[in-house]
């Protein structure tokens, strides 16, 4: 299985390419991480060392949740 990270946060999303839901949470992760590096690598690899990002794949910042 792969995923898409971003090397600065370390932090993941898992690529199921015929999902388009999952379409959607890449491009949210994307768009999240612009300025960082991302990566496509095999999720064996990160998995140790990266956890799964956050977020509902709105535009909304997640950090809005949280009642504050």
């Amino acid at each position: 299985m792969r995923a898409r990270a971003c090397i600065k946060c370390k932090e993941y999303v898992v690529i199921h390419p015929n999902n388009p839901l999952n379409q959607g949470k890449i491009s949210h992760f994307e768009k999240q991480h612009h300025l960082h590096t991302l990566i496509t690598v095999n999720l064996d690899e990160i998995r140790d060392q990266y956890t799964v990002a956050k977020g509902n794949g709105s535009d909304e910042a997640p950090e809005a949740h949280n009642g504050v």
